[in-house]
């Protein structure tokens, strides 16, 4: 696709996000609590930004 010019191909990222070991956590207001107490009964998701050549998904 990137050939017939349907997408745009950017490099790669390097590395991850490093959390500053002095900052001050946030409280954990959602009570995280990934035990599900049967299936298909919570979900979880990933909310990452994909770049691409109009903008961010």
């Amino acid at each position: 696709m990137a050939r017939a010019r349907c997408i745009e191909v950017l490099p790669r990222r390097r590395g991850f996000t490093r959390r500053d070991s002095r900052a001050v956590l946030a409280p954990d207001l959602v009570e995280r609590d990934f035990t599900a107490k049967a299936p298909n009964r919570l979900w979880v998701t990933d909310l990452t930004m994909i770049p691409t050549g109009e903008g961010p998904l």
